[in-house]
């Protein structure tokens, strides 16, 4: 298995179960044991499917208590004011927010209490063999019988299919980058949001959206395209930065102390 992020701990979890023994390989330092604080902090937001792959493997009820509830999406407006869009006509009709670096850690923590999955961190994929089945990460070679990817948008392992195989794809750059921002707790220590929501500030071509975490903070996340006349590559300096702000996000703006730092 390439990859250890979300996919890869579940699959292997998956396969683990119906007896296999797996080896998954990941690129990056083990995430239980380094610092998180200053890396992506993104939220999930979970679904019904997402939540029934976690119930399959039996992970769910180490998750469920780090969830926080989410029954539709508020808007916000121009003009500071908001309303709620339901995602259904049922009380348990939502969705949960979730950290996705916990919710990470959990899938492996799970996996390996399998008892048959081994995850090698700090193994980045140089090259893939097909036909020899053959693995080469750096200076050591590993040979496998089956190989399943999970290591993203810019998987080595597609490149060696693609390399030997008549299938092909197409990647295409959506254009836009994000940025973490936070809300942070009120001076009490509550949320200063509906806390049960997916906030969302639609401006056309970029967005802000906070999700809820368990400190009663948000993690908000600003999708903006990375060039063009408003865009990271003209919004850049303290004073444009806050005018964005006060002008597109105006409630959001006024709970964001740490706005220019972050």
């Amino acid at each position: 298995m390439i990859g250890a992020g979300l996919a890869g701990p579940l699959m292997a979890t998956y396969l683990a179960q119906h007896g296999y023994s797996v080896a998954i390989y990941e690129s990056r330092p083990d995430m239980r044991k380094v610092d998180l604080s200053a890396g992506r902090s993104i939220n999930l937001a979970l679904s019904i499917r997402g939540i029934n792959a976690l119930k399959e493997v039996g992970v769910f009820d180490r998750i469920e208590p780090i969830t926080i509830p989410m029954k539709g999406r508020m808007i916000h407006g121009l003009d500071g004011n908001s309303y709620l869009q339901p995602y259904g006509q049922k009380e348990d009709e939502v969705i949960y927010s979730v950290s996705r670096a916990q919710l990470n850690m959990d899938l492996i923590n799970h996996a390996q209490e399998t008892g048959k999955v081994d995850v090698h961190f700090e193994y980045t994929l140089v090259s893939a063999d097909l036909q020899t089945n053959e693995l080469e990460f750096g200076n050591k070679k590993v040979f496998f019988d089956k190989v399943i990817g999970c290591d993203g948008s810019s998987s080595e392992l597609r490149r060696a299919i693609i390399d030997k195989s008549k299938a092909n794809y197409e990647k295409r750059p959506l254009g836009h980058g994000y940025k973490e921002l936070t809300i942070p707790p009120s001076g009490s220590g509550d949320f200063q949001m509906e806390t049960n929501a997916l906030h969302i500030w639609p401006r056309g071509e970029y967005m802000l959206i906070a999700l809820p975490n368990m400190d009663q903070s948000f993690t908000c996340t600003l999708f903006f395209p990375m060039t063009g006349l408003t865009s990271f590559a003209t919004v850049q300096e303290e004073g444009e930065i806050i005018r964005l702000f006060q002008n597109q996000f105006p409630d959001a703006y006024d709970l964001m102390p740490t706005l220019v730092k972050d």
